[in-house]
């Protein structure tokens, strides 16, 4: 039967419309990848740049950085998806540049960018904390130089420190994604809007559904990738143990 009963109350949910919706919404589901991929690239850059900067405690930069950090991580991400889109162009355009050609994705990117890259940066900063400084310089005694002790002694532990509070933090920048309808951005968020308009909201509950298990696919695709980058480098934890 097309129509399935559903167990929390009288009315059906029409399952044939999940699987008929599907394939619609993954034809857009390129464009949310992009702006995952691309903001994270970018989130990560702006993460090890802050971490740093607080690392160091570098006079003012730092205070300024904690600032940052504290501010965007109590502030829901929508405020910020809001305040690029409508705020940056009125800067941009007292600089004389011209906004009409930057796109909607570009103004996405910056948004998530921004927003996410200070959960990682407060990731990132307590997990090179946490391995000892001893280890640095033994590496420097015997003859490695401070880029050489970090890439081969430093880094590769703490990475297994920091990958399962770094697979949260980008299951929920993949989840923000899915705010960027809000501003006009035909992503699968946007596709499946213009489904649920199209059918006048009668199919609202199966095209959520089908959003649910989309997300929910790509955030257990992505959590199996980290876990296998945590095991990877795992045995770096288990060497210096």
């Amino acid at each position: 039967m097309r129509q399935v009963s559903y167990l929390l109350g009288g009315d059906a949910v029409d399952f044939g419309f999940i699987l008929e919706t599907l394939p619609t919404l993954i034809r857009t589901l390129p464009l949310t990848l992009y702006i995952f991929f691309v903001s994270a690239f970018f989130g990560f850059i702006l993460a090890i740049i802050v971490a740093a900067v607080r690392i160091r405690r570098i006079p003012v930069l730092s205070q300024l950085m904690a600032i940052y950090a504290s501010f965007m991580r109590s502030t829901p991400g929508i405020i910020h998806i809001f305040v690029v889109y409508y705020g940056l162009p009125v800067l941009l355009s007292n600089f004389g540049i011209n906004i009409n050609n930057i796109s909607r994705m570009t103004f996405s990117v910056v948004a998530l960018v921004l927003y996410n890259g200070a959960f990682i940066a407060e990731i990132l900063r307590p997990s090179y904390l946490a391995v000892s400084k001893q280890q640095h310089e033994a590496a420097i005694s015997v003859g490695m130089t401070s880029w050489q002790a970090h890439r081969r002694v430093i880094f590769p532990q703490v990475v297994p420190i920091a990958l399962p509070s770094l697979s949260n933090a980008l299951i929920d920048l993949l989840k923000d994604t899915s705010l960027l309808f809000l501003i006009g951005l035909i992503d699968i968020m946007g596709q499946a809007n213009i489904i649920i308009a199209n059918s006048y909201g009668i199919y609202q509950l199966e095209v959520y559904v089908a959003i649910a298990l989309i997300f929910w696919l790509l955030s257990s695709v992505l959590v199996a990738g980290l876990h296998a980058l945590e095991s990877y480098f795992g045995r770096f934890l288990r060497k210096e143990g």
